[in-house]
């Protein structure tokens, strides 16, 4: 499929991170990104979106495609009746590249979000979509947050799960690779931060695409998602959600 082919790197985005990697976790080379100017009076596009679990089902992740320099931002979300609805916006008046590569938005779900139930999510504002995700009967929608800070990850598609990670908004994990090392067991390799780059002071979500292959798909098992590298080796977190 497409998006499991995409291939990009890790960006210093607002609050997310992105990678594609195939099954043997290298990255295939990116687009040369052609700058053009946001506007401030775009009209909504209609977008394919997907969207995961994550922070133990109190936050969800939310997959669109677009500029990789422009990554949405997520106003306050509503809730009512299994429906969560969220205005995704573009940053405007900035200059873009005009690559396509995948972005995942970060976005804390009301009250009232039982993640155990099915839960569609209704996307406004610079995107038009919608999307279901299937309940986990094995979240508790009471995720440590900016609290705890914990990694955690949620599958957004077959073959596409998101990772959650927390810091600075300008140095998310440097994800070099991610391979299937079992069927069960996808190993993501995080790479050390160049040694003079300048993280700024903030702390919040940073959200990384990783698609993978070779995964059974007939496995009653949960998959488990293996860090390897850096601040988070040997860190093991289970894929929420259902693939």
């Amino acid at each position: 499929m497409l998006r499991a082919r995409l291939a990009v790197a890790a960006l210093a985005l607002t609050v997310s991170s992105v990678l594609i990697a195939g099954c043997g976790g290298a990255a295939a080379p990116a687009v040369t990104p052609v700058p053009v100017p946001s506007t401030d009076d775009a009209e909504s596009l209609d977008a394919e979106i997907d969207a995961a679990w994550l922070d133990d089902g109190s936050a969800v992740g939310i997959l669109t495609f677009g500029s990789s320099t422009c990554l949405p931002t997520a106003g306050d979300p509503s809730y009512d009746d299994g429906v969560v609805t969220v205005e995704l916006t573009d940053p405007h008046g900035v200059v873009c590249t005009r690559d396509l590569v995948a972005r995942a938005t970060y976005v804390s779900l009301p009250e009232g979000v039982d993640p155990a139930d099915d839960l569609e999510v209704v996307v406004t504002g610079s995107y038009r979509g919608q999307t279901e995700i299937a309940g986990d009967a094995t979240l508790d929608g009471k995720g440590g947050g900016l609290d705890e800070a914990a990694p955690s990850a949620g599958w957004a598609t077959a073959e596409i799960f998101l990772l959650l990670t927390w810091g600075s908004s300008t140095c998310p994990p440097l994800i070099s690779g991610a391979v299937a090392t079992t069927p069960t067991e996808v190993t993501v390799t995080i790479d050390p931060l160049p040694a003079d780059q300048v993280c700024t002071a903030d702390f919040g979500p940073r959200v990384s695409v990783i698609a993978v292959e070779g995964l059974d798909d007939d496995a009653d098992e949960r998959v488990e998602a293996v860090l390897a590298g850096d601040e988070y080796d040997a860190v093991r977190i289970p894929i929420a959600g259902s693939r």
